[in-house]
This record gives C-alpha cells, sequence and structure tokens, in this order.
C-alpha cells in the first residue's frame, strides 16, 4: 500500500491531480464480442481496424449487453470454455489512451480498501514495459527488486512470502501492456525475457491488459474472459465535467459536446476530454461548424501557453508572463513554439512510418532530434531538445516510478494520445507539401518526396486521420492539389475507401477551398450516394434502409438534406441515413418537418420516427408531431406519439394531445 500510494491518482494535463478514490470516474467494462460464439468473425473485423479511428469509435458500438462491475469480475460466470466458474485468467483489450493503467490504478485501490480481500493477500500491478529494466528474471527476484529495495534487510525475504502467496494462489498480478513489450528470441536475453513473461503469465490469478493492436496471441495462457474497456458513457462525462469544472464552465463544455457531433466521437476518451475541459475558454460558440483540425489546433495552442511559461520563452530578451503570454494571437503562439512544433512533428511522422510507433525510449528521441540537426533544422544539440520535449505537455512517460538510475534509457515516452501524435505528424506533412522556398527540413522531405507519400498511403487504414488533419491544415492553392493526389492514381475503383477519405478530408478543407472545387467533389459524392442506394437498396440486396456511406459523420448533411428536399423514390433511406447522426442542423429538422406531410404515408412515419431520435426538438417540430397525432395513418400517428414520448421536455399541450390521442 505505501508503494502504490504515489501512483494512485490521476494527473490532468492542467497539472492537478484528482483523487482515485473520490474523483475518479469509473470505467465501463463490457465483455468483448469474442465472448458470443456468434460474434467472433465480428470482434476479428473489430481488432483489425480498432485503432483506426480512436477519436470517432462511438460509444454505442462496444456491447453493452453484459456490462460486468468491478466488483462482480471475480463472481462466478460463464467462461469463454463454456463452463461456469469463477474467471482467474482474464484478458483486457482497449485502444490507446482508453485508460486501461487508469483501471489498473483502480483495481489495485478497490482492493485496498476492501474489496476481494478475502480472495487475495496482495494485487500487484506490474507495467510489463518495465521488465527489460530489471536485473532479475525470476519472481521472487522481480518482487524484491521492484517492490522491496527500501525494506531494511528485509527484502529477501518479504519477497519470498509474497511469492509463497502467489503460489497458493492469493495474489492477482495485474500485467499492464502485454502489447508494448517486445522479446528479441534471436539473442539469450530475449529468450530468457520471453520464458519469464510466460512464467507471469501463467501465474494463478491474472489479469492482462493490452492494445488489439500489437498483442502477440502466441504468448497468451488460456483465457477465461475477454472484456473491453469503452472508456467514459455519457453519464460518466457528465460526471468528470462536474468534478473538474466549475458549474458555468461544465454547462458550457456539456452544451458544446450535445450539439457537436464531432465531439461525441471523441470524449469517451478520458484524456480527450481532460484537454477539452482545460480548453474550455477557447472553445468556439459554433459548434457545430468546427472540424477536427480546427478542435486540436484549439487544444494544442492552449497547450502551448501552459508549455511557453514552463519552458521560460522569451521575446525581446524577456521572460513572458502568462498574462502576455495568453493575449497572443493564434499565429503569434504557432511562432512562439516553433522549435517545439517541428520537433514533435518530425518525431510523430517517424514513429508512423516506422510501423505506427507510438511508445519511444531516449535513444529513439535522441536520434530523431539528431536528423533534424544534421539537415540543419535547428542549431540546438539533442539532449538540450530531449529535455525541452520532455517539458511539453505532449510527451508523457508511465515509467516515472522507476529507479533513478534506469529512469533514462529504459523509460518509455508517447505522445498525450495517438490522435495528437497523428496531429503533429499531419502538421510534418502539411509543411513539406506546401513549401514554396528552400527549407532546411526539405532536405528531408522534398515536396516531390511528400506528395509520392500521399499517393502511396491515402488508403493506408493508419494514416486516416493523418490525412484528414492534413486537409485541415494545408492553405488554399496546396490543398486544392492535395485533393488532385487524392483524386489521382492510384485509385480504389471497387471499394468504398475512395469516398470515405473524400468526404471526411472534404470536410476539413471546405471552408478553403474555392468554390467550384467544392461543387465538383460534392457532386461526386453525391454520385456515389445515388450509386450505392440505386445498387443495394433498389435490389433489395441491403436491408437497414439507409445509406453506409451517407452515415459518415463527414458526409455533408446538407447534401443530404438537399437531396431530401428533390423528388425522389428514396426519400425513407435519405430520411433514415440522417436518423444514424446523433445531432441534427436546423435545417434537417425542417426538412423532416416538411417530410411530415408527403403524400406517402410511410415517408411521413419516417419522418417522425427520425425526429423522436433528438431528445431536444424545437417549438416547431414538436406542434408538427402534435398534428401529426391526428394523422389519417396509424402508423403515423404511432410514430409522433413515440417521438413526442422520448423528448426530454414536452409543453403542456403536447401532454394533452398525447391525453387525448388514447381516447
Amino acid at each position: 500500500k505505501t508503494y502504490y500510494a504515489p501512483y494512485l491518482s490521476i494527473l490532468r494535463v492542467s497539472g492537478d491531480e484528482l483523487d482515485l478514490e473520490t474523483c475518479y470516474v469509473n470505467l465501463a467494462i463490457v465483455e468483448a464480442p469474442a465472448q458470443r460464439d456468434e460474434e467472433k468473425q465480428d470482434l476479428k473485423e473489430q481488432a483489425a481496424v480498432f485503432h483506426r479511428i480512436p477519436s470517432f469509435e462511438a460509444i454505442e458500438r462496444a456491447n453493452m449487453q453484459s456490462p460486468i462491475p468491478l466488483e462482480e469480475l471475480f463472481e462466478k460466470r460463464k467462461l469463454r470454455d463454456g463452463s461456469e466458474n469463477v474467471p482467474k485468467t482474464i484478458l483486457v483489450q482497449g485502444r490507446a489512451g482508453i485508460g486501461k493503467t487508469t483501471l489498473c490504478k483502480k483495481l489495485v485501490l478497490e482492493h485496498q480498501t476492501g474489496l476481494w480481500r478475502d480472495r487475495f493477500d496482495a494485487v500487484l500491478w506490474l507495467p510489463l514495459r518495465q521488465l527489460k529494466a530489471f536485473k532479475s528474471h525470476t519472481l521472487e527476484g522481480l518482487l524484491r527488486e521492484k517492490f522491496f529495495t527500501q525494506g531494511l534487510g528485509k527484502g529477501d525475504s518479504l519477497a519470498h512470502a509474497l511469492e509463497t502467496c502467489a503460489q497458493k494462489g492469493k495474489v492477482l498480478f495485474i500485467l499492464d501492456g502485454l502489447d508494448e513489450i517486445v522479446t528479441d528470441t534471436e539473442r539469450d536475453e530475449g529468450v530468457v525475457l520471453e520464458s519469464f513473461l510466460r512464467t507471469l503469465l501463467r501465474q494463478q490469478h491474472v489479469i492482462i491488459t493490452s492494445r488489439p493492436s500489437g498483442l502477440d496471441k502466441s504468448l497468451l495462457p488460456s483465457i477465461d474472459l475477454e472484456l473491453e474497456t469503452i472508456g467514459f458513457s455519457q453519464q460518466n462525462v457528465k460526471d468528470f465535467l462536474v468534478k473538474v469544472l466549475k458549474p458555468e464552465a461544465a454547462r458550457t463544455v456539456q452544451d458544446f459536446i450535445q450539439q457537436t457531433p464531432l465531439i461525441q466521437g471523441i470524449v469517451n476518451i478520458p484524456v480527450q476530454l481532460d484537454v477539452i475541459c482545460f480548453s474550455w475558454d477557447s472553445l468556439p460558440m459554433d459548434g457545430p461548424t468546427i472540424t477536427m483540425t480546427g478542435l486540436y489546433q484549439l487544444m494544442v495552442r492552449k497547450l502551448w501557453c501552459k508549455d511557453a511559461l514552463r519552458l521560460k520563452k522569451t521575446a525581446g530578451g524577456k521572460f513572458l508572463s502568462e498574462r502576455q503570454i495568453h493575449k497572443f494571437a493564434p499565429k503569434h503562439i504557432d511562432e512562439l513554439m516553433a522549435t517545439e512544433l517541428q520537433h514533435l512533428g518530425y518525431l510523430a511522422f517517424k514513429g508512423m512510418k516506422n510501423n505506427h510507433q507510438i511508445e519511444f525510449n531516449e535513444t529513439a528521441l535522441l536520434n530523431a532530434f539528431e536528423d533534424l540537426r544534421d539537415c540543419g533544422a535547428t542549431d540546438l544539440f539533442p539532449p538540450q531538445l530531449l529535455e525541452m520535449m520532455k517539458q511539453t505537455s505532449f510527451l508523457h512517460t508511465a515509467d516515472a516510478d522507476l529507479d533513478a538510475d534506469k529512469s533514462g534509457s529504459q523509460q518509455s515516452w508517447y505522445f498525450l494520445h495517438l490522435t495528437f501524435q497523428e496531429y503533429f505528424a499531419a502538421t510534418w506533412i502539411a509543411q513539406h507539401l506546401q513549401v514554396k522556398q528552400p527549407y532546411p527540413s526539405a532536405r528531408m522531405m522534398t515536396v516531390e518526396q511528400a506528395r509520392a507519400f500521399v499517393q502511396e498511403h491515402k488508403y493506408n487504414p493508419q494514416y486516416e486521420i493523418v490525412w484528414w488533419m492534413v486537409a485541415g491544415l494545408l492553405d488554399e492553392e496546396a490543398s486544392e492539389e492535395f485533393f488532385d493526389l487524392l483524386q489521382g492514381s492510384p485509385r480504389d475503383l471497387i471499394g468504398g475507401r475512395h469516398q470515405q477519405i473524400l468526404a471526411s478530408c472534404l470536410n476539413e478543407a471546405r471552408a478553403r477551398l474555392d468554390t467550384t472545387v467544392v461543387t465538383r467533389l460534392d457532386a461526386e459524392l453525391m454520385r456515389w450516394l445515388h450509386f450505392e442506394i440505386r445498387t443495394w437498396h433498389s435490389k433489395g440486396t441491403r436491408k437497414g434502409g439507409k445509406s453506409m456511406l451517407g452515415c459518415q459523420t463527414s458526409f455533408p448533411e446538407a447534401l443530404l438534406v438537399e437531396d431530401l428536399g428533390s423528388v425522389c423514390s428514396w426519400k425513407r433511406i435519405l430520411m433514415g441515413t440522417l436518423g444514424a447522426r446523433s445531432t441534427l442542423s436546423g435545417s434537417a429538422i425542417q426538412s423532416l418537418i416538411g417530410a411530415l406531410k408527403d403524400e406517402d404515408r410511410d415517408v411521413r412515419g419516417s419522418a417522425a420516427l427520425v425526429l423522436g431520435k433528438q431528445s431536444m426538438l424545437p417549438e416547431s417540430a414538436i406542434q408538427s408531431l402534435i398534428g401529426a397525432l391526428k394523422d389519417n395513418a396509424a402508423n403515423v400517428r404511432q410514430s409522433a406519439a413515440s417521438a413526442l414520448g422520448k423528448q426530454s421536455m414536452l409543453p403542456e399541450s403536447a401532454i394533452q394531445s398525447l391525453i387525448g390521442a388514447l381516447k
């Protein structure tokens, strides 16, 4: 308990600590789809893309049918082999930054406060990436070296006693980050390390955490229960806002989240919600129009202001004060932090190229900074840059508990969240796509090389968010050239990848592109939308009543609304597509109100159903639904009543109309 005391808290990006016991909002844990035999293939497909869109995996997509509260984790249940028993070996998977390590802290704290005391004498949290830092590769030696170095001569006996408890099944091992440890079995030390790792994994009671990508399943023992962490639920988000913000600020951020579909896809990631809370006073009032790139620019600049003070930035030979820094215009903040932006951008890009690397040891950091110095991009020495980058808000380490003599080369560093690494990588690529004059780092990537890189990787799912952000960062001329690259060869002519990328990138760059370019790209998207509807829905080969392309958040809602207003035979499909969106604009709602008067009763019924998916409708929609309660068609009346019943608030007239409908 004494050993873990310094680590059982949450450090916010502001530098403030949240006490895990009193302030932590529980993460939701659900059974992975592999627990359901009929969805094993679905799990395989999900795991393959789980890391691709970390900011936009909706919470609702997770399997919420079998949630498992922490206190019920070791209760008797149906295991993967079909038997009924208490799980002993549990695999917990989750995306980067979703809160797996925080979950480990919570498990330790729960045991310290009384949970599972009848089952376990000790709960040991072991970050697996630290195994290489320890000299001993035996269980007793590891326990002594990690937990009992300050044992006043009793380290050996204490470690031996703890190992004995483990042999009796009275110790729960939490092995954190199986995807983060790489064993080189071609070297003797790698063979020894892998053998020791297998020993840990086969302890009697084990919880293993890992990202789905990078997980070496050959290392896994027989798993009794497979779970996944899905981050914050909607209620968790509300509770977190109340805990960390003042009431007015909490309401402002909550309103911003509700009005902005983009935000709703990322706030389930705890660290992203925390950064949004830290940046709340910089959030735009026109939430629905903000792009992902614009949001990350706001958040990064807000954190740059904090970092500039920590790094003691100067202007005119004088240190800048906090008050001065916060008055800087966005472009001046970028100029002030240009060195940090360039080096983090290159580091992020180099990691993406290196098999999507997200963790960097000290050697990797120094090598990246040496590359920039060699090309003349900086006159600072790599060790200087290393200390500077470590002081920014964007590089973090989870190895702060390593001994001082191990804390250098053995520490691993990672970006605040994968999407921040993708943002910084995008800044590096965008910079080299629009270089108009000789630039030092152009020796590392010329404009031609940057364009070739886009062409080669534009359909690579690992770069999907990077391309969105590149589109949002480029100026008008370079942006048009970027879309020419996307539209050029090689071209995906069979699947839907091209349309997905095109819609997402256009969503980011729309405001800066020439209107003729936007019109041309919009027209292409609509041709593909119509092609999908004619090909699949008209032939009855696809069920569900909606367009898969149009359901994407990045697909322009205005195009769907415009098409809905035209004379066409697929209005119900268009409405079903709009209904798949969590939030609709005022113009979309007005179009649906108009559809309540359509000649086709099925169209009227569909319009009412889609309106009912919005929990706070305007007065005009409420009154139109009240009118629909008197429709000649029973399906329309039923849909209208259902829509009204789903509203969070109703005027008295609506309540009386519903009562009257019962007669």
